[in-house]
C-alpha cells in the first residue's frame, strides 16, 4: 500500500498541471480565443523542439533498426486499443450512431503529452525518446486505420506529415550527421529552453480544455458509453499491454519496450481525439463522455496499472 500511495504522489505533477489549467479557464486568465493559436505554437514549435533536444540529447544514441521496430510497436498498440473498443462496442450495446466516435476516442491513449512525464518520472529521461519513437508509429496508426474507422472515407496522407512526425525523422537525421554537437552552446541552449516549456504549457492547454467538457458534460443513457471506455481504456487493452510486456515477443534491441508499453498501458483516452472527431463531422457527445470517464477514472487507474505493472 506504501509503495501504491508512493506512485500516486509521484504522479501527481501532471494532473497538478492540469489542474491549474482548469482553473486558469475557470478564472477566464486562459481565454477560449487562446486555445488554437496556443495549441498550433505548441505542435509546430514547442514539441518538434522538445523532440529534436532530447533525441540529440540522449546518452544512449537510438539506430534505425531500434527506432523503425519501435514505431511499428506503437502502430499496433493502437490497432489493437481500436480491435478492443470494437469489441465493447458490442458487449455494452453501444447505439450505432456512437460506435465510430467511441471505438475511435477510446482506443487512442494519451500517448504525448501526459505520457511522457509519467515515463520521465518512473523511469527517467531516456525512456522519453523511446516513447518518442514508439508515437511515430501511434502517428501513423492514428491518421491511416483510426481515420478508417471514424468515417469509413479514405485517409489523407498528408495528416501523417505532421510537425512531430517530422521532427522524429529530422532529428533522426541529424543525430546520424553528428548529432549535438552540430549545435553551437548558445543555440542548444535555447532548444532546451523551447523544448522544456512544451509539456508544462500543453498540460495546462487540456486542463483548460478538460474544464469546457466538464461543463457540457451529459451522461449516457445507463452510463453505457462511460462504462464501455472504462472497460477499454482502463482494464482490458492495459491488462492486454502489461501481459505483453511480461510475456510477449519482444526484440532483444528493445530491451525497454516493456517499460514503454506500461506507461501507455496506464494512459487514459487522449483529449486530441475529441478535436479530430468534431472535425470529422462524428458524434462529439459520445467521444466527449468516452474522454471524461477515462480522465476522471484515471487518477486512480494510472498510478494502480503502474504499481501492478512494476510489481509483476
Amino acid at each position: 500500500m506504501e509503495n501504491w500511495i508512493n506512485i500516486i504522489l509521484a504522479v501527481l505533477p501532471p494532473f497538478l498541471l492540469l489542474f491549474i489549467g482548469c482553473f486558469a479557464r475557470r478564472m477566464d486568465w486562459l481565454g477560449r480565443e487562446a486555445d488554437r493559436s496556443l495549441s498550433r505554437f505548441i505542435i509546430h514549435i514547442l514539441y518538434p523542439c522538445f523532440i529534436v533536444y532530447h533525441v540529440l540529447g540522449t546518452k544512449s544514441p537510438v539506430g534505425l533498426k531500434e527506432a523503425g521496430t519501435a514505431a511499428v510497436f506503437g502502430f499496433i498498440a493502437i490497432f489493437v486499443g481500436f480491435l478492443v473498443a470494437r469489441l465493447v462496442v458490442e458487449i455494452c450495446q453501444i447505439e450505432e450512431q456512437e460506435k465510430p466516435a467511441f471505438c475511435f476516442c477510446s482506443g487512442i491513449f494519451n500517448y504525448g503529452f501526459f505520457a511522457i512525464p509519467v515515463a520521465s518520472l518512473f523511469f527517467g529521461n531516456d525512456l522519453v525518446v523511446k516513447i518518442i519513437l514508439f508515437n511515430l508509429g501511434v502517428e501513423v496508426a492514428i491518421w491511416t486505420v483510426g481515420i478508417l474507422l471514424l468515417t469509413s472515407s479514405r485517409f489523407d496522407f498528408r495528416k501523417i506529415l505532421n510537425p512531430p512526425a517530422i521532427s522524429v525523422v529530422l532529428a533522426l537525421a541529424l543525430q546520424f550527421l553528428g548529432g549535438k554537437e552540430l549545435f553551437p552552446q548558445f543555440g542548444w541552449n535555447v532548444l532546451s529552453m523551447i523544448g522544456n516549456c512544451s509539456i508544462p504549457m500543453a498540460l495546462m492547454i487540456i486542463g483548460a480544455s478538460f474544464y469546457d467538457l466538464l461543463r457540457d458534460y451529459r451522461p449516457s443513457p445507463a452510463y453505457r458509453v462511460e462504462l464501455g471506455a472504462i472497460l477499454t481504456r482502463a482494464i482490458l487493452v492495459p491488462s492486454l499491454f502489461v501481459l505483453y510486456a511480461k510475456y510477449g515477443w519482444i526484440p532483444k534491441w528493445l530491451y525497454w519496450m516493456p517499460e514503454v508499453l506500461l506507461v501507455q498501458a496506464a494512459m487514459p483516452a487522449g483529449v486530441f481525439a475529441l478535436v479530430v472527431v468534431k472535425n470529422y463531422g462524428e458524434d462529439t457527445q459520445t467521444g466527449l463522455r468516452t474522454i471524461m470517464a477515462t480522465m476522471v477514472a484515471s487518477f486512480i487507474t494510472l498510478p494502480t496499472w503502474i504499481w501492478i505493472g512494476t510489481n509483476f
